[in-house]
């Protein structure tokens, strides 16, 4: 597996070569670029050795020298069973789908319950755009094998590899449950409204509000052993709404995290097991802005900065890392 940060004519290159790609960046150079075995996704923002960057001029790509073969579509919104139903006996799958999208949504409330996903690797994010720009430019991916593009589709990649390597896909969460009360919700969703607060029925909007809560630090919730965050979008006391980057899960108990003092050394700690430089991994633009790491490496982990990630599951306010191994020989 490498990584680079490239021009167009680079990338385009590389795709002359056959090589399999996950290409992230601005719309107009992923819409240059010809045809081959890549899919992609529209990004303004990266982390590279030096540090975050915004960049107009730039393709983050990823090739998969290790693959012995390699399938790409986009899945439509009803269509998310082929997720798990063309990947390759052994390999991964790695997946990119446009913040905001109906298939986002889908993915997020249906993707945990797909049969067989927790039995090969799914690693991916999501596309977005610059932030100067949201709501003006819409975020949308690519299957380079077809041409295609979609603003409301999951462009997905399936990977085989020879049987001597090994997949790792993992994530680097620096946020814990805090020391605060716990909140539940009775009913799932992206949008909420009450919740039970130390078990009192509480309005979620009208309770940040009051005490100055800060919705730079997401929620953080116990998943069978993982720490998982749920992400404040929005918040709007007067109409009591609070609205997060991924579905709250029914009867969880979820606390506010508490505050991470220096993110640059979280994540230096978290690449000491291996080489970031060589790991696919993607960033949250949430941690981009809120722990100003613009300029600032990020324990050598390099990628797209993107609107969430995916480890099986969708996740926010995370780092989350593939990389591929192999087997010593005997």
């Amino acid at each position: 597996m490498k990584n680079a940060l490239l021009s167009v004519e680079d990338t385009v290159a590389l795709i002359a070569s056959r090589a399999i790609l996950f290409v992230s960046g601005p719309e107009r150079l992923l819409r240059s670029l010809p045809r081959g075995n890549w899919i992609g996704g529209t990004t303004s923002y990266f982390m590279t050795p030096d540090g975050g960057e915004s960049r107009e001029d730039r393709l983050f790509c990823t090739t998969f020298d290790d693959a012995v073969n390699a399938r790409m579509a986009i899945l439509p919104p009803d269509g998310l069973s082929g997720l798990t139903e063309r990947r390759f006996a052994h390999g991964f799958t790695c997946i990119v789908t446009p913040a905001f999208s109906t298939t986002l949504q889908r993915y997020a409330v249906d993707g945990p319950t797909l049969p067989g996903l927790y039995n090969q690797p799914v690693f991916g994010w999501v596309a977005g755009v610059h932030l100067d720009r949201v709501g003006q430019d819409v975020p949308m991916v690519f299957d380079g094998a077809t041409g295609m593009v979609s603003v409301d589709g999951l462009a997905a990649l399936w990977v085989a590899l020879p049987e001597s390597a090994e997949v790792d896909l993992d994530i680097v969460n620096l946020f814990v449950p805090g020391e605060g009360d716990h909140i539940t919700f009775p009913v799932g969703g992206f949008d909420v409204t009450d919740c039970l607060i130390g078990g009192a029925p509480t309005n979620l909007a009208r309770y940040i509000v009051e005490r100055g809560i800060d919705t730079t630090l997401p929620l953080v919730a116990d998943y069978a052993g993982a720490m998982i965050n749920v992400s404040f979008q929005t918040v709007d006391a007067e109409n009591g709404r609070v609205r997060f980057y991924a579905p709250v899960v029914p009867g969880t108990i979820y606390r506010l995290a508490r505050t991470v003092t220096d993110y640059g050394a979280a994540y230096a700690e978290a690449a000491r097991e291996g080489s970031a430089a060589d790991m696919l991994s993607c960033n949250c633009i949430l941690n981009y802005r809120y722990a100003g790491l613009e300029g600032r490496p990020a324990g050598g982990f390099v990628g797209p900065v993107t609107f969430g990630e995916f480890a099986y599951i969708l996740l926010n306010q995370t780092l989350s890392r593939l990389s591929v191994r192999h087997a010593l020989a005997a």
